[in-house]
């Protein structure tokens, strides 16, 4: 069985220029894409103020629209064949838990950063990034939305070319901070800001690297060729891992409350800010259950570092062993690993043209992300998906990804 390929982008904006003839009649104005992410390393690191490094994916949302008189917004979810309507001008909390969280909660955030949107519009909202499978779907609709309202005119002193050339990325960053209040107010998630800053920072066959502390950041090649990425899917859910996100934070703030007083900063002290030769020097002293947590995060942010130094030298083999010191580190030290995803690990270790490997995203379930030498891809599929259903039962939904560029949004072409 080949690997699932997404649809090409082309594609994509047909089957939501499609959608909105039959939904609105006539052609959308302006058009829009953001893609997906994958975290290559820095895993629970984000809200620890440490450093990652993810990779913005050729899976992705696009929006189709055009302007309407007056202040009611109409947007198709052409995946579920639902609409949404609201008004701009009183912004509402439709239901948790539904896409239109996402898509007002941008309308909203927007118009408290820029001012309100300048008029109504109707639009269709098509992605093809798979759900559930830690590649930041949501992520992926905020922007896309974001850059659709912004292509259209609609955002007040705000134009897609204000965001490229000297001081675009500062703009950029601007947007993905924006996106993530939207994300943790309106939609009422508690995320870090990579899921954002990796759809609008994105390049083609490039790692992106983000300090959540300074939000410094560098987008890093991968090589030439580039490794693909491979997304495996255990196919098994995280239900039963349910408050185990909330635990791991407040395990790690148990650590920090041990340096409260002893690390001077402006601000709240966060774990990345505490030295990890203070906490091995310390150990025995310290929460028994925080201090492993605690150094999964530290040697995770040194493993970032030297990512970084891997990835300048050209050493993509030194990358991949990076990643797989990772997942060891979150199996035996931040436990947020699980027999299935170990599994998926290991057959891809065995694989064909296996570079590295890790679980992805918050864990328990889910993802594995891995780097495959691009002419080995197929042999690495077949593989671990025969090895991973012979000792499961279970057959792994498997998607062949590569490093894409960020969002865009452009006039629509009929």
């Amino acid at each position: 069985m080949p690997a699932s390929n997404p649809p090409p982008r082309d594609t994509l904006l047909a089957r939501a220029r499609s959608a909105f003839a039959n939904r609105y009649g006539g052609v959308p104005s302006t058009v829009s894409w953001a893609p997906g992410r994958v975290e290559l390393l820095g895993n629970h690191t984000d809200y620890n103020g440490g450093l990652v490094m993810a990779a913005a994916i050729d899976r992705g949302t696009v929006v189709a629209g055009r302007r309407r008189e007056g202040s009611t917004a109409s947007i198709l979810a052409a995946n579920y064949d639902e609409t949404d309507r609201f008004s701009i001008d009183a912004i509402d909390w439709p239901e948790a838990g539904t896409w239109a969280r996402y898509t007002r909660g941008v309308c909203w955030a927007v118009s408290g950063w820029a001012g309100a949107l300048r008029s109504g519009f109707e639009a269709v909202v098509l992605g093809d990034v798979p759900l559930g499978a830690g590649l930041s779907s949501s992520a992926s609709l905020q922007a896309s939305f974001a850059w659709f309202l912004i292509a259209m005119g609609t955002v007040p002193g705000q134009s897609p070319g204000d965001f490229s050339g000297e001081g675009g990325d500062a703009r950029l960053m601007e947007l993905a901070q924006t996106l993530r209040r939207s994300e943790n107010e309106f939609v009422g998630v508690g995320s870090g800001l990579l899921d954002q800053f990796s759809s609008l920072f994105g390049r083609s066959d490039h790692a992106l690297f983000l300090d959540c502390s300074t939000l410094a950041h560098e987008r890093l090649p991968l090589g030439n060729p580039a490794p693909a990425i491979v997304v495996c899917d255990s196919k098994t859910s995280r239900r039963l891992a349910d408050g185990m996100y909330d635990r791991r934070r407040a395990e790690c703030e148990r650590i920090v409350s041990a340096y409260r007083d002893r690390i001077p900063v402006e601000g709240e002290l966060l774990l990345s800010m505490v030295p990890l030769d203070w906490l091995e020097a310390e150990w025995d002293g310290l929460d028994r259950v925080g201090r492993r947590r605690a150094r999964h995060v530290l040697t995770e942010n040194d493993r970032v570092r030297r990512g970084i130094e891997s990835l300048k030298s050209g050493d993509i083999g030194a990358f991949g062993r990076l990643m797989s010191a990772s997942h060891a580190s979150s199996r035996d030290d931040f436990e947020n690993s699980s027999e299935a995803l170990n599994r998926l690990i290991e057959a891809a270790e065995s694989a064909p043209g296996f570079v590295g490997g890790k679980l992805s995203g918050a864990g328990w379930a889910g993802c594995t992300v891995n780097l495959v030498q691009a002419d080995r891809t197929d042999e690495f599929v077949e593989a671990v998906r025969a090895r991973y259903a012979r000792e499961t039962g279970i057959t792994a939904e498997i998607h062949v990804c590569r490093a894409e560029a960020s969002a865009s949004g452009w006039a629509a072409m009929e």
